[in-house]
């Protein structure tokens, strides 16, 4: 799955936000044609420069929620300060990326998921991206194709 957004702040928090959503694993399901079972991979989520200024965020289709959620994205406009415009101006954008918007179930589900947590087992703790001085603005989503690469079947990220 493939999430273009907009980023924009002071630049060293940029540069933090950029450093902190480069850090994320995440769940990659993928079904191993030998075994017939499927197999649970952590994957670290890439974000990379796009066209005109955006970035894109790639990480497995089952955690787009969660993604929402840790990047606080829980509608298909923006969080942080100031706005980009017009819904037209994001139609338009959505167009150039080949992307669509976010469904309003995503939305909502990233709304309920828990902006941090901690596990019993370890002193590690876990929290989304949002800090003070950065604003996203969301563009899209665009889905990769399933296909067979060596013994598996899996989201071809």
């Amino acid at each position: 799955m493939h999430l273009f957004l907009f980023v924009r702040g002071k630049f060293e928090q940029v540069e933090l936000w950029k450093a902190h959503v480069q850090t994320s694993y995440w769940k990659w399901r993928r079904i191993n044609n030998v075994t017939g079972q499927e197999e649970v991979k952590l994957i670290q989520g890439a974000l990379r420069p796009s066209v005109l200024g955006a970035y894109e965020f790639i990480f497995p289709k089952e955690a787009l929620a969660e993604v929402c959620s840790f990047l606080g994205l829980t509608d298909n406009v923006q969080y942080g300060f100031g706005t980009m415009g017009l819904h037209t101006r994001h139609f338009c954008l959505r167009k150039i990326f080949g992307c669509k918007k976010l469904p309003k179930e995503i939305c909502k589900r990233a709304k309920e998921i828990p902006d941090s947590f901690t596990t019993a087992e370890f002193e590690r703790g876990v929290t989304n991206a949002i800090l003070p001085g950065v604003a996203c603005h969301i563009i899209g989503i665009k889905e990769d194709i399933i296909g067979v690469m060596g013994n598996y079947t899996q989201e071809m990220i």
